[in-house]
């Protein structure tokens, strides 16, 4: 069976994102995430220690033994977490670890990158995931790492990684953020399910998977049939991936009163501040945040095809569970069923087009220098949650502010949440090229893999983050407790939770991947600037859909398609 797009979104859906993620689990239960090392003189067992909230600068211990069970999510902090800058000028260490089973390891390993991880943490997420690889240098003497950062925009990334695992010209471990379908593939990713079912050298859980949170949730949408083809960080909590900040003193401005709850008030909202002569919402179709577009027909195709949805889901001999995966997408389009005849597709580009009429000056274009909504320019502004320390920690922004979600285009229907789909979510990956087996460099990836997937590794990331891994269900004011400006902030991404909210993937982007959305985004640019009418861009749209359903089916032979 093919694998299923939990991560539409920014999964996926996070194209053009500047930073990048490394989430790290704990799982829910009411106590502190364990921040204190322990002795690293014997690698013997040793206890986990409850150590302070997840503002401790002193990162855990990744020894032999660091727990017997997965990670415990944090509860909420009697203080708000350390902020990216905090972060940057105490620069923590990173964890120290005691020789494991394979402590004669030698060799050198290069690993492409998402963009450079070990960049400036007052501005990234990711840092920590950097720190843990770091370590795990330290720990084996004769081991080397050369990492080779993936450049350009998040479609550029994602090409990149497809196009290279293909000619098998990728380096020995990829690191890469938010899989999709197109880049999970048994015949050229080593199989990991074998050593899954093993015990992780890191950790005396019996089993490396029973390291993985919430279920193994970050397992869920990099397994095809029964083989897992990655392994990633896990964040815990039903923490959402996208969400809408808001100046607030524009808001004023204009006489909004309060934030928009339906898609009526959203509409009024953005009318009284286009009165006043304030641009309402930032939405580029084009440049490194493009995908920012791209979300809104995610969301909203979500919603208007619901038919269609529950009579996909579960086709072609996949498993219905709620969400689309690359065959069932196909076998949809091929059979009809998804075809741009349907009166959703019309109302889809006809709402758009009603939108753009309050999107930012020159929207069809790649955006100016700078960024619209820190420089006050805009109301509205979608932002991927990875991205929040770019704001939180401009020193020009000035105004009040704060976040909150897209209301549903129906109003009193569903809200539909991009990104993470319930208690907790996968974050940032690692694969294994079969050429990395074939160089005789398989023990060194797979050493690496399990360390940083360790429980203390992640109890480590997560005690890093803004905000910390929490229990699901926990409100916004418990995880930022006496800190009313980091609640505006992230109440958008809290509030409404992503537990039974996450759209279930009957889009391009999220089943076909990121880069088939720029082909998707030109035919909505021509009908937005009235290049292309209405039936026009229906019929490209159209050829679109057949043309990717066309190449899924011959790049997977073994869905039989020709007896669909």
């Amino acid at each position: 069976m093919q694998a299923k797009s939990l991560r539409p979104a920014v999964f996926r859906l996070l194209v053009g994102m500047m930073i990048l993620l490394v989430a790290v689990a704990c799982a829910p239960a009411p106590t502190p995430v364990p921040t204190a090392p322990p002795p690293t003189t014997a690698p013997t067992a040793v206890p986990p220690t409850a150590a302070p909230a997840a503002t401790a600068t002193q990162p855990p211990a990744a020894t032999k033994a660091p727990a017997t069970t997965a990670p415990a999510a944090t509860t909420a902090p009697t203080s708000a977490p350390a902020s990216p800058t905090t972060a940057a000028a105490s620069k923590p260490a990173a964890p120290v670890a005691t020789a494991a089973s394979r402590p004669n390891l030698k060799g050198e390993l290069v690993i492409n990158t998402w963009r450079d991880l070990s960049a400036d943490p007052r501005v990234t997420t990711y840092y920590a995931f950097w720190q843990l690889m770091e370590q795990w240098v330290k720990n084996h003497p004769g081991v080397t790492i050369k990492y080779q950062p993936m450049l350009g925009t998040v479609t550029d990334i994602f090409g990149y990684i497809t196009t290279n695992l293909r000619s098998k010209t990728l380096q020995d471990v990829v690191n890469q953020v938010f899989p999709s379908s197109a880049q999970l593939d048994p015949d050229l990713q080593y199989d990991l399910a074998a050593d899954l079912a093993k015990p992780n050298p890191y950790s005396t859980n019996k089993t490396w998977k029973d390291d993985f949170p919430t279920n193994g949730v970050a397992l869920n949408n990099v397994t095809v049939g029964d083989k897992v083809l990655m392994v990633g960080t896990t964040f815990s909590g039903d923490l959402g991936d996208t969400a809408i900040l808001y100046n607030q003193d524009l808001l004023d401005k204009a006489g909004v009163k309060s934030l928009p709850k339906t898609w009526t008030e959203l509409y009024d909202a953005m009318t009284k501040l286009k009165a006043a002569g304030i641009q309402p919402w930032y939405m580029p179709t084009a440049g490194n945040e493009a995908y920012i577009f791209t979300w809104y027909v995610d969301i909203l195709s979500d919603q208007l095809f619901d038919d269609v949805i529950k009579k996909c889901d579960g086709a072609a001999g996949d498993k219905a569970n709620g969400i689309i995966s690359v065959m069932e997408m196909s076998w949809c389009v091929k059979k009809g069923n998804l075809n741009t005849k349907l009166p959703a597709y019309t109302t889809l580009f006809q709402e758009m087009k009603k939108w753009s009429a309050y999107w930012n000056e020159g929207y069809l274009a790649p955006p100016q220098p700078g960024d619209a909504f820190i420089q006050g320019k805009v109301a509205f502004r979608s932002i991927v949650r990875i991205n929040m320390p770019v704001v939180e920690n401009d020193p020009t922004v000035k105004f009040k502010w704060g976040s909150f979600y897209l209301p549903p285009l129906q109003d009193g229907g569903k809200v539909r949440r991009l990104g993470n789909p319930g208690g907790g979510s996968g974050a940032q990956y690692l694969f294994i090229p079969k050429t990395t087996q074939d160089k005789g460099k398989l023990d060194l990836a797979l050493d690496l893999l399990q360390y940083v997937t360790s429980p203390k590794g992640n109890d480590y990331w997560c005690s890093q983050q803004n905000p910390p891994c929490f229990a699901s269900g926990t409100p916004v004011e418990k995880v930022f407790p006496a800190n009313p400006a980091a609640q505006d902030h992230y109440r958008g991404f809290i509030d409404p939770p992503t537990v039974g909210n996450v759209i279930r993937a009957l889009d391009v982007n999220s089943t076909y991947g990121p880069a088939s959305s720029t082909q998707e985004t030109k035919v909505f640019q021509d009908y937005l600037s009235g290049t292309a009418t209405l039936d026009q861009s229906l019929t490209a749209y159209q050829s679109m859909l057949d043309q990717l359903a066309n190449t899924a089916i011959r790049q997977h032979p073994e869905w039989n398609a020709d007896k669909w």
